[in-house]
């Protein structure tokens, strides 16, 4: 599972000041973080995660671990001309990017400008909710609690068997993931949540504070799990403002914490 096949860059830059890397939610492609390109300045590189299993991966097998997840998405990365980075991951993409994280840090010796975690409790919590095995009707329900606005593509029959597929997979993934301890990162991390979030509090996006030896922050705005759909341009301008590419301003309805 290494190599680029994990990576999709769709605005190459020939030498990027910096290079963000975005990992997808559980049951989502590399593709929901494209819009950020018109947020980004020209000489920074997006750079978003695919999982195997979905969009032009969809032949292959799903992940075997998240371990093996990460493993394959750090090797990725190695391949790459190397520029700083920073690394940004939303629900089951947070944690995704905090292992891979801890192995560029331990095995390869790369050091993340930061790690920007969103919708996710702290990475030494087990998830028992066992949403893989909750059948169709339910896995759709939870969606909507959530707040996700796509459900409508559920009532085509051979895209809901597919997408809830890819949903079933990625959930048994994040349930068979144990941490006996959280490794303490190097890089700061910010930590993101919805105010309104039904799987993810503020204090419990606060967990996050454990993961690290730098400098951690809290950043809570109004919403659902996907606030960051209508807040996307606010979430990038902050995350942008704390890696000193511009003004780090506190918008309209959100707050801001740290330790």
């Amino acid at each position: 599972m290494s190599g680029p096949g994990f990576l999709r860059v769709y605005r190459p830059v020939p030498a990027p000041r910096l290079r963000l890397v975005c990992f997808p939610h559980a049951g989502a492609g590399a593709t929901v973080y494209r819009s950020w390109l018109e947020l980004l300045p020209s000489d920074i590189e997006l750079v978003s995660v695919c999982y195997p299993g979905r969009q032009d991966r969809l032949a292959e097998p799903f992940a075997s671990s998240i371990d093996a997840l990460a493993a394959g998405i750090a090797g990725a990365l190695l391949t790459l001309t190397p520029r700083p980075i920073a690394l940004f991951g939303h629900s089951m993409g947070a944690l995704v990017a905090y292992e891979t994280a801890a192995r560029l840090e331990t095995t390869h010796g790369i050091l993340p400008r930061q790690l920007f975690v969103s919708g996710r409790w702290g990475p030494d919590r087990s998830d028992g909710r066992g949403l893989h095995l909750v059948d169709d009707d339910q896995l759709i329900a939870h969606l909507k609690e959530l707040g996700n606005a796509q459900l409508d593509i559920f009532a085509v029959e051979e895209m809901r068997e597919m997408l809830l597929g890819v949903l079933r997979a990625d959930y048994r993934l994040l349930v068979d993931h144990r941490r006996d301890r959280v490794d303490r990162l190097a890089a700061p991390i910010v930590a993101y949540s919805g105010d309104a979030d039904p799987g993810c509090s503020p204090a419990d996006a606060r967990e996050w504070s454990r993961a690290t030896c730098g400098r951690f922050d809290l950043r809570v705005f109004p919403g659902d799990h996907f606030y960051l759909v209508p807040f996307a341009a606010q979430l990038v301008e902050d995350v942008l403002g704390r890696l000193g590419y511009a003004p780090a301003a506190v918008t309209t309805g959100g707050w801001t914490a740290s330790d």
